[in-house]
């Protein structure tokens, strides 16, 4: 595979993620000031972004398996533009709507916000079609490495959007959105004159054809499918409850002491370094390990060192031995990803990736609404520490089932996965 036909996918896919970067951290500071919303719908909007993009994932990506991965993609990238630009223009057509009489049980302009969100996360879900590309491209030998180096993609753009979001929220609350859409229509641009379409003619479902997309009854009952899924969605679940309590934990065990700015900026810089390390796993760690190991075993790996990890980390309170112990925590979300994904790009043909990477998204997307829940619950109902301990039971889990991916063939290219999987 040559590298200029992975180049564009990773690009598209940064800037992607760059842009939904930007508004990160300043949309539920926007919708509490300037919309009126409560603490609760602020937290909303951003399930309503991951329920959107469950249930549009799998949909894009089998659409991508009939009509070819670039002008799904194209399609998709339109609607993001569109919500950035529904963002901007929030409060004057939510007052609109207010003079209109229009009510939903809040504000017009939160209304629009809350639209805007889940038409992002249903063209978010352009993301399966881009592993779908990604497994397009790769072959056997490169593909976990190639996962990786998307997954490297999504991390630095998550890294990035957020601190340029920070730069442009001096300018008003509106500049980010503005610097938001302005990036995402470049993105599109880049999309329409840099990538190649990746799935030929002869390798798109059809209607009529046997095994050509695989029921979702076959996929529950898959031997293999189903448990790669059920992984995907214990490591997301695990992930997901960090990020809403982390700095409320900080701020209670890590920095008792410490202003709430100061708690910000430690915390900023604590996500930032796990950020890092991810990035730094995927681009130096990946392929060697993958040779080494193999993409069972190195998923086994990343549940162990994960589990231990979580395990690990309420016995401290020093946050330079805490901060440390995020760097293997990093390497562990570092491989995982990226194995489960070439593992079920093994089990699908050139007519089902798109449909059963798809899913993979849907899996971990229902996992984002889970984990900031559950993690909030035993927060709050036992103490600052259990969402370690939670989290740790979910990876023991998961290393069980992984145990269970040591003994399962990989299914022949040419393969249907319903045949293969009974």
């Amino acid at each position: 595979m040559k590298s200029n036909r992975i180049t564009p996918i990773l690009l598209i896919i940064f800037t992607n993620l760059l842009g939904a970067g930007v508004i990160f951290p300043i949309l539920p500071l926007y919708a509490v000031t300037e919309m009126g919303a409560t603490v609760f719908q602020a937290s909303a909007l951003a399930t309503a972004y991951f329920a959107a993009q469950f249930l549009a994932s799998p949909v894009l990506g089998g659409l991508s398996d009939r009509y070819g991965r670039r002008p799904l993609l194209i399609v998709s990238q339109v609607g993001t533009v569109i919500s950035f630009i529904l963002f901007i223009f929030a409060p004057e057509i939510g007052a609109w709507l207010d003079g209109l009489g229009f009510y939903a049980g809040m504000s017009g302009g939160l209304f629009m916000l809350f639209v805007a969100r889940t038409l992002d996360g249903i063209t978010g879900g352009n993301i399966s079609i881009g592993h779908a590309v990604i497994s397009d491209v790769s072959t056997p030998q490169n593909r976990t490495q190639n996962f990786g180096l998307f997954a490297a993609a999504l991390n630095a753009g998550i890294i990035f959007g957020p601190a340029f979001g920070g730069l442009l929220v001096g300018f008003g609350f509106r500049a980010p959105f503005i610097g938001a859409a302005i990036i995402t229509t470049l993105t599109l641009l880049l999309t329409m004159f840099t990538l190649k379409e990746t799935l030929g003619a002869n390798e798109r479902t059809r209607p009529g054809l046997p095994n050509e997309r695989l029921p979702l009854r076959a996929i529950l009952t898959h031997r293999t499918l189903l448990p790669l899924y059920l992984l995907a969605f214990l490591a997301i679940s695990a992930f997901a409850a960090i990020p809403p309590t982390f700095a409320l934990y900080a701020e209670r065990v890590l920095f008792p002491s410490a202003t709430p700015t100061e708690v910000a900026q430690r915390v900023g810089a604590v996500l930032a370094f796990i950020g890092i390390a991810a990035v730094v796993t995927q681009l130096g760690l990946l392929k060697p390990l993958v040779a080494r190991l193999g993409e069972r075993r190195l998923a086994l790996l990343g549940f162990g060192v994960w589990m231990v990890v979580f395990l690990l980390i309420p016995l401290f309170r020093n946050p330079w031995l805490v901060t440390a112990l995020f760097g293997p925590f990093a390497f562990a979300r570092g491989v995982i990803d990226p194995s489960l994904q070439s593992l079920i790009a093994q089990q699908a043909t050139a007519r089902t990736r798109g449909q059963l990477l798809g899913l993979f998204q849907s899996s971990q997307s229902l996992a984002f609404i889970f984990g900031p829940l559950w993690g909030g619950l035993v927060f709050e109902a036992i103490a600052p520490q259990a969402v370690y301990w939670f989290g740790s039971g979910f990876m023991l889990l998961g290393l069980l089932l992984a145990f269970r991916l040591r003994r399962v063939p990989q299914v022949a290219e040419a393969e249907s996965p319903a045949a293969a999987g009974h």
